[in-house]
């Protein structure tokens, strides 16, 4: 057994919670989650530095403060990940290899059009979010009241973006 695989051992009993089958439930609803919200962010910031267009401003400022919730939720997700026993894994290539979330394109776009992908994308990752959600409503509701918060959060940034663009 190698080093990391023991202190792996050591430390998941540890920091669980709940039992084997809420553990490995919460794993399998969160993990995916927290995979989408950082392509998410990504795409985010991406809108971000390449808007242009006379609503510049008032979007640019917008999507800082969607990224800011975006990387609360990352960050809540994870440490829910720990407080279960697992280990998130956030890293470029896992996140690259198993998101949900499509990206937005390269390069500069009008400002009509990033407030379009925003809420494309916004949708879409509040649909991923609650179809997971309801595979753990009945088996941890603290997870599920943690995830009903992320939605609440994203449906209203949501319906902000959509009333712009009315």
């Amino acid at each position: 057994m190698s080093k990391t695989a023991a202190t792996s051992d050591l430390l998941q009993p540890k920091f669980a919670v709940v039992g084997a089958k809420e553990r490995e439930k919460n794993h399998t609803v969160l993990q995916p989650i927290m995979t989408d919200l950082i392509a998410y962010g990504a795409n985010v910031k991406q809108l971000h530095w390449n808007i242009f267009g006379p609503h510049f401003r008032s979007i640019h400022l917008q999507l800082d403060e969607i990224y800011a919730d975006t990387l609360e939720a990352i960050d809540t997700v994870a440490e829910r990940i720990t407080q279960m026993g697992h280990s998130p894994n956030g890293t470029v290539a896992f996140v690259g290899e198993n998101t949900e979330i499509k990206d937005v394109p390269e390069g500069f776009i009008k400002d009509t059009e990033v407030l379009l992908l925003a809420g494309q994308r916004t949708h879409e990752l509040i649909g991923l979010i609650r179809s997971r959600m309801a595979e753990i409503e009945d088996v941890d509701t603290v997870t599920a009241d943690i995830l009903h918060a992320i939605v609440e959060k994203f449906e209203k940034h949501h319906w902000m973006i959509q009333a712009q663009r009315a």
